[in-house]
């Protein structure tokens, strides 16, 4: 009974995921053809300058979404909270698909894309973080790291569906059809998929651990408030954890595709090819770190990633400069699989159960927002304003410094350990005084 109750909620977590992060990534997949259709102008590079404001901005509601859901998540149940983010995201996404072009109504084409934008933001503040939080809470004690690293298996599979759909468009259709029509399909599939996982979600459970804490009384009326009080510094050092990975990957499968494609050194077809066989490469890599993670410990494994990052990611940029995509971003997807691997455990056992979902929720948001999502916009203003193309490969490197430290802080912080074993253990002891 328990393995088949563990096998249908994976699966729940996992189809609801994919289907969410193939919603939100299509603007980032799809940006050189957003930017042409939704801001047109003379200079390609203010075109995308602009699309990237517009996926930035849904980055911009995410750490409210965080407070909302995380308050959810923690009050009501995780599945309550995951249900609504795949809703509200599909309808969004199928909407953008639907929407006129600035040609057609000029201003109040990119207005209606930046509206349905922010709605997407916030749907999927909640989407990683309660995944994170539920694929744990049901692990085994020993398999928390393999089982953690599934949900960004999901995130990470949902962007390679995304690529994959827009990569056999783009072989099968002229460039032409592309913009005039064959933008829009990936879009409008969004609501059949989105109901497909919300079905799957509707009749799953919730994690044992988190039913105990609400039947024991333990579930927080502002779990927000305790995450800031209680646990600052974990909160400090998480969002430093989640930021090396976004940023990492939004410099390296999002800003430079489009750069190369916006200054015609490289296709469409190419790009989306080649983005595809890299971040397939990082899926593969993070189960298998995450596994590791159990066996050897995750602040290694972690502190192993951030490192190669911080040494390989200006050599990498300088491989996507010189016309060498695929293969740059098949060590850059293998070099962040390593460190994200461990990630997702390491944070959700920072946290006690009932406000598990509300320091996961804040630490991402903050991380991918601050720090992630507007690194394309970021990275597009420094080489429009001072035309050094390579510019933009520095800002990794310094987050993966951060991170180092950030990871040999928590690491060798014997009062930061004791207190988290404390929480646990005080958590622990009143559920099942109570069970």
């Amino acid at each position: 009974m328990t393995r088949n109750y563990s096998a249908i909620s994976i699966l729940s977590i996992l189809v609801g995921t994919v289907l969410e992060w193939y919603d939100f990534s299509l603007l980032a997949a799809m940006a050189p053809l957003i930017s042409m259709l939704f801001f047109p102008s003379i200079n390609p590079a203010a075109s995308l300058l602009a699309t990237f404001s517009v996926m930035a901005s849904g980055f911009l509601v995410r750490p409210i979404g965080a407070a909302i859901f995380g308050h959810v998540g923690d009050r009501y149940g995780r599945t309550v909270a995951l249900s609504m983010t795949i809703l509200l995201m599909a309808v969004p996404t199928t909407l953008i698909g639907c929407l006129p072009t600035y040609h057609s109504v000029g201003i109040v084409a990119p207005v209606l894309l930046i509206i349905l934008r922010l709605i997407q933001g916030f749907a999927s503040s909640g989407e990683y973080p309660g995944a994170i939080c539920y694929l744990t809470e049901i692990a085994p004690a020993n398999r928390k790291g393999i089982w953690g690293s599934l949900s960004m298996f999901g995130v990470a599979g949902g962007i390679l569906f995304g690529s994959l759909i827009n990569a056999v468009l783009s072989a099968y259709l002229t460039n032409d059809d592309m913009l005039q029509w064959g933008w829009r399909i990936p879009f409008m599939i969004g609501m059949p998929l989105g109901m497909v996982g919300w079905y799957l979600r509707y009749y799953s459970r919730d994690s044992i651990i988190f039913e105990q804490a609400r039947s024991a009384k333990q579930t927080l009326s502002l779990p927000i408030k305790y995450v800031l009080q209680a646990n600052l510094l974990k909160l400090i050092i998480a969002i430093a954890l989640f930021s090396l990975g976004t940023v990492t990957f939004y410099m390296g499968f999002v800003y430079i595709t489009s750069y190369l494609i916006s200054t015609h050194q490289l296709s469409l077809h190419d790009a989306l090819v080649s983005n595809s066989i890299g971040t397939l490469v990082m899926i593969l890599t993070i189960p298998v770190t995450g596994f590791l993670s159990d066996l050897i410990g995750r602040n290694k494994i972690m502190m192993m990633g951030a490192v190669l990052l911080f040494l390989s990611f200006y050599p990498i940029f300088q491989l996507f400069l010189s016309h060498q995509l695929l293969l740059g971003q098949c060590l850059l997807g293998l070099l962040i699989g390593i460190f994200v691997g461990p990630v997702a455990a390491t944070v959700s056992e920072m946290f006690a159960v009932n406000v598990r979902y509300s320091g996961v929720a804040l630490a991402l948001n903050i991380g991918s927002s601050v720090f992630g999502g507007t690194c394309p916009m970021m990275a597009a203003f420094l080489v429009n304003h001072f035309g050094y193309a390579a510019l933009p490969g520095i800002y990794p490197v310094l987050i993966a410094c951060i991170c180092v430290v950030a990871i040999y802080v928590y690491a060798n912080s014997h009062q930061l350990q004791q207190s988290m074993a404390n929480i646990n253990d005080n958590a622990k002891s009143k559920v099942l005084s109570e069970a």
